[in-house]
This record gives C-alpha cells, structure tokens and sequence, in this order.
C-alpha cells in the first residue's frame, strides 16, 4: 500500500504521535517531547518552517494549545491542522495518538495556512462582532477548523488565515437565520 507523502514537517508532542502519523503516512516529524518547548526544539522547528514547512499538529488539550501558541508567536509563515476532542477514542488521553485514523487523515487533508504578514480584520472589527459568547466562538472555530478559543486566540487565529470582518459577519448571521 502506497502512504500518502506530506512534504512539510509535522510538529507533534511526543513518540506515540509520530508512530500513529508514520502508520498511516510518510511524513517526517519534530516532537516537543511534552509542553516544555526547549530554544533547540523552538529553532529546529523554525528552521524546517524556512526549508519544508511546518504544520502543526497538537493534541487539542491544554498543553497542547500552550505549545501552538508559543510557536505560533514564534514562527511567520506555517500550517496547522486540528482535530477535535469529539473525534478522539474514548480515553483518558486526549491526543493525536488516540484520534481515528480517518479523522487524522481528514485534519492534515484541510491544513490551514496562517501567516503574520498582515491584519486581516481590526480589533474594533473583531469587537463589533460580538464574540463573547463560548457558543458564537464555537461556530466560528467549528467553520474555520480551528481549535476552540478564547476571544484573544481566536482573534489571531482569523488574522493568520486573512479572515475578514464581512466573512465573519456573514457567518454569524446565517447562523442566526437558521
């Protein structure tokens, strides 16, 4: 059986990652061993995001978002993928290593591009779309594919991937006709 080749490095926590993505890939991965990012772990990442790319890959738990943040504030230009708690195994982890091979194959089929090089939608934009709310959050995130969040986080988010004010809007607005 031929594996599907991914040419970007995939930034995981840990060996268990790396074995499930390498059983149902070819693909080359960085582990964080863990949420303690080390500066070397942090400037090999950087340094396969200049040569390859990276995607992000992370378990969708709360070291695991701590690690996507510290490199998103590290890295310009990189990919993510996200999986949901709700396509894990019913386990006690919550890890990459414990999700469905189909949902693995689903997240890194719809990576998301994000990039600092430009401020998609405003603070004042992003305020007067009152997202304050967890659930208006949530469709929002759900959309996009990315991880639920925080106001702060999901702001940042939508300005990587060059999200503007009147897509955001519409959105929410066909949401709340529905």
């Amino acid at each position: 059986m031929h594996k599907l080749q991914i040419k970007e490095v995939i930034v995981v926590e840990g060996k268990t990652d790396t074995a499930k993505l390498k059983s149902l890939l070819d693909v080359d991965t960085i582990e964080t061993n863990g949420s303690y990012l080390s500066k070397e772990t942090i400037e090999l990442v950087k340094l396969a995001s200049k040569h390859r790319g990276v995607i992000l890959f992370l378990d969708p738990d709360g070291p695991g978002e701590s690690i996507r943040r510290k490199l998103e504030n590290t890295l310009i230009n990189f990919k993510q993928a996200f999986i949901n708690k709700a396509d894990i195994k019913h386990t006690k982890k919550i890890g990459i290593a414990e999700a469905s091979d189909q949902s693995i194959i689903n997240a890194l089929s719809s990576v998301i591009t994000f990039s600092k090089i430009h401020e998609s939608l405003t603070r004042e934009e992003y305020l007067a779309l009152n997202l304050s709310t967890k659930s208006k959050r949530k469709i929002v995130a759900d959309y996009y594919r990315v991880s639920e969040s925080n106001n702060k986080q999901l702001f940042k988010r939508l300005n990587m991937m060059g999200v503007t004010y009147d897509e955001v809007r519409r959105l929410i607005s066909s949401y709340k006709g529905q």
